[in-house]
């Protein structure tokens, strides 16, 4: 009984709800180069990501994310990178594979500014015959699309010695998936823009809000306010709210060359905290090729994303 009032609970909520079309990032800070091509470069001499996102883990078909990010710092403040990430959605998988570009612009002796191309595109998979149907001569509709949808993006990174501030556009075009259905669906065009700073309460403390806006045309604007509190920029521990959506708990450990986080993440609405719709997120970092630059939510005098 229990389950059966679950998922009407889900499907109605799914009448009065809206959907994701990119995937959502807990600790999207620490995965940037993901969504802005400006941060190739800009953290570290040479950095490789891998960021995996299980959303809604009791559900079957839930959203499963994987995503891998590399960046390198080059000669003549120029900044190269790679990300790939597999996106799955019940009959859906989606790959984007884009190459990152960045420049670096010295503002002053402690102010840095990132330009940033991404080149690159969306193989789009689905698979509809998996959709049950109870029609025995089956729905001709139901046919397979399978597709590769170029693109490009843009976006700037601002750093500081203990602030930063970020606005992109990962892909600039919406692109029909497949032109010749007389009811089409399209990859819209998202808007990041981000920001935070440090504060030093004490010798070891550390707070460091953060905000992220993401504006996606025809979707209410969602935006996620965090606040992780460092001690020695070593061990983070942090909370971060979604609006209208969910709330997360965030760690986040550096150990030399080797970063782990992780974040548990819970909806807030009402009506789906009373079923089983839990988020779990893992992100782990490898800086390579010599010390890190220092990252922009930390205080300019310790080294440390």
């Amino acid at each position: 009984m229990i389950k059966k009032i679950g998922l009407v609970i889900i499907l109605i909520n799914s009448l009065l709800s809206f959907g994701q079309q990119e995937s959502y990032y807990s600790l999207y800070r620490y995965n940037m180069n993901v969504i802005n091509p400006a941060f190739a470069g800009a953290e570290a001499p040479s950095m490789l990501t891998l960021t995996s996102r299980s959303q809604w883990v009791s559900v079957e078909g839930a959203p499963t994310t994987f995503a891998l990010a590399y960046s390198s710092a080059r000669k003549n403040n120029v900044g190269l990178g790679l990300s790939l990430v597999s996106d799955k959605v019940f009959v859906e998988q989606q790959t984007f594979a884009y190459v990152d570009f960045s420049y670096k612009l010295q503002v002053s002796d402690v102010n840095l500014v990132y330009l940033g191309l991404k080149a690159g595109g969306n193989f789009y998979n689905s698979d509809p015959t998996e959709l049950s149907t109870y029609d025995p001569y089956g729905d001709p509709s139901q046919i397979g699309l399978s597709k590769f949808n170029p693109n490009i993006g843009a976006g700037v990174y601002f750093k500081g010695s203990n602030y930063w501030a970020s606005f992109s556009i990962p892909r600039l075009f919406n692109v029909k998936r497949n032109k010749d259905l007389a009811i089409t669906a399209k990859d819209r065009v998202h808007a990041y823009l981000g920001g935070g700073a440090n504060f030093e309460l004490s010798s070891n403390i550390i707070l460091k809000p953060s905000l992220m806006v993401r504006k996606v045309k025809g979707l209410p604007t969602t935006a996620d306010i965090t606040a992780m509190a460092s001690w020695q920029n070593q061990f983070d521990l942090g909370i971060s709210l979604r609006t209208n959506s969910s709330i997360a708990l965030l760690s986040f450990i550096s150990l030399g060359n080797f970063d782990v986080g992780y974040a548990y993440e819970t909806p807030t609405e009402n009506l789906l905290s009373q079923v089983n719709l839990k988020t779990h997120e893992i992100v782990l970092r490898i800086k390579l090729g010599g010390d890190s630059e220092e990252a922009p939510q930390e205080t300019e005098s310790t080294p440390e994303e």
